[in-house]
């Protein structure tokens, strides 16, 4: 996820201590052995992940404290993998507040947050830790190693959602193997991880893959499968377009102003050409709720914005029906099933809790996790 490099240490004016060489984890001693009589930076609290099911997820936010007289500079973020598991079953995403920035300084006893979370595609034990990179003697501070276990679990499928069912095809579950479906490319860069099927036709190029990996599915190219995903998807579409508006927004609205959004009292967003998601959302519902985002023209999420869920509501009772195409920012969320019109592109670290269909164009990924069990 992060390519390692070697960093020398800068001395501080008001600390007079010997110079590593290389990146130490803080242990109470400096490069040389001696002891230190306090750690420049250290970890407050960090979380305690519990064992997690595959294809499920799990967050937790790591708190970094200045512990010297002095402003510090965050000079990288990153996360060590030890094991052998996916190298994008963890990643650093953008928490509610605080968020530890890469190249800014943190003030003498200030504190910041870094958010690690889990995803957890497949059966094994993650050996992790995430480093920080700090301009002072003690170079790097590591926190404890992250040593969950993953295992299966039973739990319930996808349930459609309320009001309608997919007619073709006969069974809801057949459509929801497809994670991916394109018409004309595929096209990958770096480690993206999609849980589901990849599905593609008429078109047979499919490029990146790997790097790119695929978990709990296949691909299907231009078959018997991809067709009969496409004719359903395109069918889910039409039925989507079909429900009624709870509530009508003109072009160009922000949905990161709608926030927060409770699916239970306005479950189908009418938006009569363009949309926009410039911040954080959260979309509230109980199992069973669901949120349909009916959207003319584009949808254009921008970098880092995020979109998440409370209350039991489940990603893919979760949909967009957009008229042209759909674009993802830089390290930007967002959940539900995505079927569009024309194109979806996902920038680099996007991650979508839910599928990509498109249903005339191209999916474009950049490493991406695009799990709908997240």
């Amino acid at each position: 996820m992060f390519k390692k490099t070697q960093h020398g240490a800068i001395i501080l004016g008001l600390l007079l201590l010997p110079l590593a060489t290389q990146a130490q984890p803080c242990r109470g001693v400096d490069a040389n052995g001696n002891p230190f009589a306090k750690c420049d930076a250290s970890f407050i609290n960090p979380p305690i992940f519990g064992a997690v099911c595959i294809d499920g997820s799990s967050t937790g936010t790591f708190t970094v404290r200045n512990n010297t007289p002095a402003p510090f500079k965050i000079n990288y973020i990153r996360i060590q993998d030890n094991d052998a598991l996916p190298q994008a079953a963890t990643t650093i995403v953008q928490g509610p507040t605080n968020n530890c920035v890469v190249g800014s300084s943190l003030a003498s006893g200030a504190t910041c947050n870094i958010s690690v979370e889990l995803l957890p595609l497949a059966a094994g034990t993650f050996n992790r830790i995430l480093q920080v990179g700090i301009n002072t003697r003690q170079v790097e501070v590591d926190a404890p190693a992250i040593t969950t276990v993953v295992g299966s679990c039973v739990g319930p499928g996808p349930t459609p959602p309320p009001g309608f069912t997919p007619t073709i095809p006969a069974t809801p579950s057949f459509l929801y193997s497809s994670s991916i479906l394109a018409y004309s490319t595929v096209t990958n860069t770096g480690p993206t991880v999609v849980n589901g099927d990849l599905d593609l036709t008429p078109g047979s190029a499919v490029t990146g893959f790997p790097p790119g990996i695929i978990i709990n599915g296949v691909q299907n190219i231009d078959n018997t499968t991809a067709t009969n995903v496409r004719t359903a998807a395109t069918t889910y579409f039409n039925q989507l377009n079909a429900l009624p508006c709870s509530v009508t927004f003109g072009a160009g609205t922000d949905i990161s102003t709608l926030s927060p959004i409770n699916c239970g009292v306005t479950p189908v967003l009418c938006f009569t050409s363009s949309a926009l998601m410039t911040g954080p959302v959260v979309l509230n519902g109980v199992a069973g709720d669901s949120c349909t985002f009916k959207i003319a023209s584009t949808l254009t999420v921008s970098n880092g914005a995020v979109m998440t869920t409370a209350g039991g509501i489940s990603n893919d009772n979760i949909s967009w029906a957009i008229g042209s195409s759909a674009t993802l920012g830089t390290n930007s969320t967002l959940v539900g099933i995505i079927d569009a019109s024309a194109s979806i592109s996902l920038n680099t670290g996007a991650r979508l809790n839910g599928r990509a269909w498109a249903l005339n164009g191209a999916v474009t990924l950049d490493s991406n996790p695009v799990n709908p069990a997240a």
